[in-house]
């Protein structure tokens, strides 16, 4: 099951794929009755070896998961240009995405891939992807790596972890190029990649390895329609809601600006098209306060259509609204957990709760024409739906709408908001599958 493949091994003498030319010995194998893997083997001076040893075949909707422990403190580097990843490999083209020593103490997240004239079986010309520092991980280990395939195949999540609990995100979103679809992948598992500079011998064990169904993302991003600003107490917005399906729960964030006086919201309504007519949102949870940006997350249980019309009604005339869609598959409509809070920047929301599959929102709002930023403590990072950089008015009022599908439960976590102006807000809604 865990032959190596060897991808690419240059450097002088190199004589192309699988000859193992890259070190001073083809790398040798072994695993125990446990499943325990163990890769040893000793980098050709002045060559770059890279190879994958096969740990599955790679489909659509999987989650893959390994914990590594280096031995690299006899390589010319002691590993600190050494990498550790998933690898993708069919014929010449390859993709790796992993882990590597950022050539000092730390690792950074990378991600190296090619396609012929520029193959694995060439020495230049591949592509390199340098994502900065990991989330997690020490050059000496264990470390842990999961890479996750989305439901169609097209792209991949890579994250990463210290003891195996709580994961932080690496890349997300990412296609295996130069493939289209991990279904085009022939081999597919942990892969190695060595600098030219890092000669010398290694040893790295593999070991929990786990292949299952990857979790169900139960929250989505639909959209958001152009701001108004007709200075009313009533907006009227067409929004998309996703494909309908009998547990689906539409939330809808909301933004206004202040006049003269502070406006609260006091109502929104819904009306799918099913012929029930409009129906009263619930306010999650909303907050205004004097100057100019203010939000708020409504929602309610909507399993029809995949268009809506909202009607926003505010205590008194905003100069402007803007709303943003969301869809969330739950079978537990009412939100597990939500807050909102105001002051001086920084400001957060204390003592959130998430559940791991789950689903958080963060809506954040300024007060100046001055950007604003979401914060957060958890262990899953914040996706940006409209950045903080987004104005209700052309000089004024910046807003901004974040979400994750989370991945731990917690009753600690504090989203928030910064900004260079004054007293931002900030609203946060939870909710579990």
């Amino acid at each position: 099951m865990f032959a190596p493949y060897l991808l690419g091994l240059r450097g002088p003498g190199a004589a192309g794929a699988g000859d193992g030319d890259g070190f001073v010995d083809q790398p040798v194998v072994t695993t125990t009755t446990s499943g325990d893997t163990t890769i040893k083997g000793k980098v050709k001076a002045g060559s770059f070896g890279k190879f994958v040893v096969p740990l599955a075949t790679v489909q659509a909707g999987r989650q893959y998961t390994f914990r590594y422990t280096p031995q690299f403190a006899q390589l010319a580097q002691q590993g600190k240009l050494a990498m550790v990843g998933f690898g993708f490999k069919t014929n010449n083209d390859f993709h790796i995405a992993g882990l590597r020593g950022d050539g000092s103490t730390g690792l950074h997240k990378y991600q190296v891939y090619g396609t012929p004239p520029n193959g694995w079986n060439v020495q230049t010309g591949h592509t390199t992807n340098d994502g900065g520092a990991a989330a997690s991980g020490t050059q000496t280990g264990p470390n842990y790596l999961r890479l996750i395939t989305s439901a169609d195949g097209t792209t991949y999540t890579l994250k990463s972890s210290v003891n195996g609990t709580t994961w932080n995100t690496e890349f997300t979103g990412q296609t295996p190029s130069p493939f289209s679809n991990v279904s085009g992948v022939a081999t597919f598992g942990v892969a190695l990649w060595f600098n030219n500079a890092d000669a010398g011998p290694f040893s790295i064990t593999i070991d929990q390895f786990a292949d299952v169904v990857a979790p169900v993302d139960i929250g989505s991003y639909i959209g958001s329609p152009a701001a108004q600003t007709p200075n009313s107490s009533s907006y009227t917005f067409t929004i998309n809601t996703g494909t309908a399906a009998a547990n689906r729960v539409t939330p809808v964030v909301i933004f206004w600006e202040n006049s003269t006086s502070v406006r609260t919201l006091t109502g929104v309504t819904i009306d799918n098209g099913d012929g029930s007519g409009a129906h009263a949102m619930n306010i999650a949870a909303q907050q205004g306060g004097a100057a100019q940006g203010a939000c708020a997350i409504v929602w309610l249980a909507n399993t029809f259509g995949t268009t809506a019309t909202i009607v926003v009604s505010f205590s008194g005339s905003a100069l402007a609204c803007q709303v943003a869609s969301y869809r969330v598959l739950t079978a537990n409509p009412t939100p597990l957990d939500s807050g909102a809070n105001t002051g001086a920047s920084p400001v957060t929301i204390a003592d959130i709760e998430v559940k791991s599959g789950g689903f958080l929102i963060v809506a954040i709002a300024g007060n100046t024409n001055t950007d604003c930023a979401a914060s957060y403590n958890g262990a899953d990072t914040l996706a940006t739906d409209l950045s903080g950089s987004t104005r209700l008015e052309t000089s004024s009022c910046p807003i901004g709408s974040f979400s994750i599908n989370t991945t731990e439960n917690s009753t600690t976590n504090d989203p928030g908001a910064t900004t260079g102006g004054t007293n931002p807000k900030v609203v946060a809604v939870s909710w579990q599958a």
